[in-house]
């Protein structure tokens, strides 16, 4: 019987060693491989230059135009209004014909027309910078004489500007009313710069590459 029990202990501590030898050999390898990686370098140093587009420049850009339509209030467009539109520019330098600022023009626009916006090509008549003739700006405010939607449509103008950061694009759009100069939506948003973005701003467009994300000599 005692000699049963010793082969039975015998064996246990056998396949227990086995078991802890693997486990530790698995420990050992993965370990030693990662510091082998370290001690011979071999591990991926370099990373993208530029930070790569998670979101879609035109899902920024739709957002922030539903943001805009979202702001006018009911007494102050209508929805027969004429709204043009004025190219977005760079705010330190309005000369500045990149065509990141016609593209973000455009796709603020074509969604403002999703939305119902009656967005309209030209320059405004000079007949849109005044108030119609004979009608009292109150009465675009009282619901109980008049409504909005039954007096002439008032024009407005869709313009913006945008600001070169470090990492960001930082952008503002307004609409501003013609006859009286208010600003009846306003917003603020950033844009990412990305690859994308660079291509499409001339002064950002950089020469490909990778930079190190460790120091890889020694002065």
């Amino acid at each position: 019987m005692n000699r049963v029990v010793l082969i039975s202990v015998v064996l246990v501590a056998t396949l227990f060693a086995s078991g802890c030898g693997n486990r530790f050999w698995k420990d050992t390898k993965d370990s030693a491989g990662d510091t082998y990686n370290y001690v011979f370098d071999t591990k991926p140093t370099a990373v993208p230059y530029h930070e790569q587009e998670t979101v879609p420049l035109i899902e920024i850009n739709y957002y922030a135009a539903d943001v805009l339509y979202s702001n006018v209030g009911q007494y102050e467009l209508s929805k027969k209004s004429p709204v043009y539109v004025e190219a977005f520019t760079n705010q330190k330098n309005p000369s500045d014909n990149a065509i990141f600022g016609h593209v973000i023009t455009e796709q603020i626009a074509d969604r403002l027309v999703q939305r119902g916006v009656v967005i309209t090509a030209g320059q405004p008549s000079s007949t849109e910078y005044f108030m119609p003739q004979g009608v009292d700006p109150k009465r675009y405010t009282d619901p109980l004489k008049d409504t909005i939607e039954t007096l002439p449509a008032r024009a407005a103008v869709l313009k913006g500007t945008y600001v070169i950061g470090d990492n960001n694009i930082y952008m503002t759009a307004k609409v501003i009313r013609l006859d009286d100069n208010a600003v009846v939506s306003g917003h603020n948003w950033t844009i990412p710069i990305t690859d994308n973005v660079r291509q499409m701003i001339p002064q950002l467009k950089l020469e490909e590459g990778l930079d190190p994300t460790v120091k890889t000599k020694f002065d």
